[in-house]
């Protein structure tokens, strides 16, 4: 499944990638970057702990479940949950509250995972974030998933 979100030029899509092989592609890309190999698996394992934290923390309909991972065609990544449901979001920090598809939440919560990375100030998840907001900004839901975030 390939999705494809029109934003400024050029379009941005993302391709649903097998859980480990999208796991372990992000790994390898934060060795090239410099992190060696035991913090970039800490890094991808914090990142995908925190998105379930969040989707715990902003929606009560979210129980658990398993996960796609996608990757975008201009590096940047995100993972949301493997179902067609809706939920129903409240995010107490903005007042936000509203209902998401799965794929939504995913995008939210990855973005809330990537800031929490990107304060450690290194540029390959600064850049992560700024790549998956203007994908999910331009994505169907992107007004909802800009009222969560911001």
């Amino acid at each position: 499944m390939t999705l494809t979100t029109k934003a400024d030029t050029p379009v941005v899509t993302a391709a649903l990638t097998d859980w480990m092989t999208g796991y372990y592609r992000l790994a390898s890309v934060l060795v090239q970057q410099g992190f060696s190999p035991d913090s970039a698996t800490r890094h991808v394992y914090s990142f995908t702990e925190m998105c379930y934290a969040y989707a715990r923390q902003f929606s009560q309909d979210y129980g658990g479940d398993f996960w796609h991972w996608y990757t975008q065609s201009d590096g940047g990544f995100f993972i949301c949950p493997q179902t067609e449901k809706t939920y129903r979001i409240e995010v107490t920090s903005n007042y936000y509250q509203g209902e998401m598809s799965a794929q939504a939440l995913g995008l939210t919560v990855s973005l809330y995972a990537l800031c929490v990375l990107a304060e450690s100030g290194h540029d390959f998840f600064i850049e992560s974030y700024h790549r998956l907001r203007g994908f999910a900004l331009a994505h169907p839901e992107g007004m909802a998933i800009a009222g969560a975030i911001d």
